[in-house]
């Protein structure tokens, strides 16, 4: 996402009969293809690295609940600004399960100020 943002603003400033504008495009074009493929990579790690562990430790209902409030907690914290940007960019299934695991969270104030994230930069 670095710089990202500041391309597209750039890009709406540019006359679009510049080359300037195309080259702009074409840079925005391989730096969002980058920020997919390693968004894809970091998935990946994931689900090969992470997920197993978590099943390893066999943890109960209660405490697979607790580490995920924890980790919402994180991720509101560092990050909360990006997760239209990643709902997004997930398939309907995909976000329908993280929404899903988002409910599950026992702040509910946490749950409706993260869907309100969602509703109000859509309308």
């Amino acid at each position: 996402m670095n710089g990202i943002k500041e391309d597209i603003k750039s890009i709406g400033v540019l006359d679009s009969g510049h080359p300037a504008y195309q080259d702009a495009l074409c840079n925005l074009s391989t730096r969002l293809k980058t920020l997919k493929e390693h968004s894809k990579k970091h998935f990946e790690e994931e689900e090969k690295n992470l997920l197993p562990l978590m099943e390893a430790t066999e943890l109960s209902k209660a405490q697979q609940d607790k580490v995920l409030d924890q980790c919402l907690d994180v991720m509101h914290g560092t990050h909360s600004h990006l997760f239209r940007f990643f709902m997004e960019g997930l398939l309907p299934p995909d976000a329908m399960h993280y929404l899903d695991m988002l409910s599950r969270c026992s702040d509910q104030n946490r749950v409706s100020t993260m869907l309100r994230l969602i509703i109000e930069k859509a309308v």
